[in-house]
């Protein structure tokens, strides 16, 4: 079969915000849910990677239409047209596809202002990685949203340049709220005896990109066009907390460059409990997030399905407000705010990590919750993902009509540590033979250790067992009659993050005599690994041998020579 010049037709659509209005940060309120309304007669108009400038122009003029602004790195421009101006746009050979452009919405509700506690921060190892790692990198999170309230002390610091492709200003003023809601759970400072604390506690950025406006809702081509300004200026990751059901070529054409740039991209995946798909949520390349409770069972409100890649914490969310004070959210805003946040941090830890590789890390370390088709890979976990040094590369496939979902590496499964005792093995020694044996002055008991597990606590113990009376070695003395598990010292990279290590236990040559010496790794989960191996020391004197008889001139005799180890 020949290959199809597929060209989209679709009437403009409007979705409006679903919930109620809880006064925190003002968000214009919404009533039932609606059935998609028609919008303005605005459309995207993307044209073959040949026709110039030029032509684009002319081509949109002849067909009648309002030229509203372009996208050059896409070759595409967003029109007012009306029906009669689309189909002469649909018939030009220049022309590769038109399409609705499309209005996406906001997906987080405020609820009490100034919650004491974040409680999701622990829940995701938050309080592990901030005490263990400090990112020698840096990263930029765009936040493609409302803008940003750049004046909030929480925030002070913690911008970089933006936009608003809206208006053209920088995008630090959020006539919404809903952007500094975000930039808050991201980034807020941390550590600054102000507020709260941000995911991003070291090394993140945010950069305000606006491409919603005052209502919360943004067409397609303000989007994209956001989209590409932030893969151009830099970010390392992208989030879009907004949602709509339509798929667009546009959009996905758009997700495509960013991830070609090497931009993580993350986006809410909707309220409205739901199954069906959302879009960006559900385009390849994105990572597709999920509201998870208390409980780490997928939150009511959450949508699910074939469009998610991972879940986080998204109740009782506290985030930077507007006018310098504080709210409580609730929504898969605020879950695929925190894997936004998340991303950047393992991003700024491992400057090297490609986006596929961020997002690996943050797909196989996911804690178990709820069901693939709930959370995807699983509830985020950042303690594990920024301590991963994997390299295997993740794109997110998304959900039809780009892919089947997935893919799915995860969640993470608790796998016990590998431990090996390497010298004594199991022969007979001399005192002096044992003792150099490890090319140490003290011989050492010495061994080799691997956690691949993302264990933030992990120990290698070794007991010593003396066979004549099966007394253990106490670090003094073998006068324990129960098992005793010295402490072992540990060297390399794997003794505090996933690979191999060295350790070893200073121990001179004891007493002739059988020994038994065990080894034993544990993690922070309790898994635990042991090796053991039997050896003897032995460091008596062979007997010389004799022979008295035969005397010279006789022809022969029988005689034995005793080894004194037989």
């Amino acid at each position: 079969m020949g290959n199809i010049l597929r060209r989209v037709f679709l009437r403009p659509r409007r979705v409006v915000i679903w919930g109620s209005l809880l006064c925190v940060v003002g968000i214009a309120a919404a009533g039932a849910p609606a059935e998609p309304t028609a919008s303005a007669a605005r459309y995207i108009v993307s044209f073959t990677a040949g026709t110039s400038a030029a032509d684009q122009a002319a081509d949109i003029a002849a067909a009648g239409a309002t030229d509203v602004s372009a996208i050059p790195a896409l070759h595409m421009h967003a029109v007012d047209a009306t029906d009669g101006a689309v189909t002469a746009l649909t018939a030009s050979a220049d022309v590769v596809r038109v399409e609705a452009d499309v209005v996406r919405d906001v997906q987080a509700l405020p609820s009490d202002p100034e919650y004491p506690n974040q409680w999701a921060l622990p829940r995701i190892g938050w309080d592990q990685a901030h005490d263990s790692v400090v990112p020698i990198g840096s990263a930029t999170v765009a936040v493609l949203d409302t803008g940003v309230d750049a004046s909030h002390p929480d925030l002070a610091g913690q911008l970089v340049p933006g936009t608003s492709i809206l208006d053209a200003s920088d995008g630090a003023t959020d006539p919404n709220g809903h952007g500094t809601w975000m930039a808050g759970i991201v980034d807020a400072a941390t550590d600054n005896g102000v507020g709260v604390a941000g995911v991003g506690y070291a090394g993140v950025r945010v950069m305000p990109v606006t491409v919603l406006g005052a209502d919360g809702t943004g067409q397609d081509s303000d989007i994209i066009s956001g989209v590409i300004y932030a893969a151009d200026h830099g970010a390392d990751v992208i989030l879009m907390s907004f949602s709509n059901p339509g798929y667009s070529d546009a959009l996905q054409s758009a997700i495509d460059y960013a991830w070609s740039k090497g931009a993580v991209v993350v986006a809410a995946t909707g309220n409205d409990g739901s199954s069906v798909p959302t879009f960006p949520a559900g385009d390849r390349g994105v990572v597709g997030v999920s509201s998870t409770d208390f409980n780490d069972a997928l939150d009511l409100s959450s949508n699910y399905g074939a469009d998610t890649f991972l879940a986080a914490p998204g109740v009782g969310i506290e985030t930077t407000a507007t006018g310098g004070g504080y709210a409580t959210i609730s929504g898969t805003s605020a879950a695929a705010a925190e894997v936004a946040g998340a991303a950047a941090l393992v991003k700024a830890s491992s400057f090297a990590a490609t986006n596929g590789v961020v997002v690996g890390r943050l797909a196989r370390n996911a804690d178990p919750a709820g069901t693939p088709d709930q959370t995807g890979n699983g509830r985020l976990n950042v303690a594990r993902s920024i301590s991963d040094l994997s390299t295997d590369p993740i794109v997110p496939a998304g959900s039809p009509p780009s892919g089947g979902g997935g893919p799915y590496v995860g969640p993470y499964v608790v796998a016990a540590p590998n431990v090996a005792v390497t010298f004594p093995t199991a022969i007979a020694y001399t005192s002096s033979a044992f003792n150099a044996g490890n090319a140490t002055p003290a011989g050492d008991i010495a061994g080799t250790v691997n956690y691949d597990n993302g264990s933030s606590a992990r120990s290698t113990g070794v007991s010593i067992k003396r066979s004549s009376d099966n007394l253990f070695w106490n670090g003094s003395s073998f006068s324990s009659a129960s098992e005793v598990f010295n402490t072992a010292t540990c060297t390399g990279s794997g003794c505090t993050s996933n690979g191999s290590a060295t350790w070893t236990y200073a121990f001179n040559a004891p007493a002739d005599g059988d020994y038994t010496v065990r080894a034993r790794s544990t993690d922070s989960g309790g898994s635990t690994t042991s090796s053991s191996v039997a050896f003897t020391i032995d460091s008596t004197n062979p007997t010389t041998a004799s022979v008295d008889t035969p005397a010279n001139g006789a022809n022969s005799t029988t005689f034995t020579l005793q080894r004194p180890d037989s």
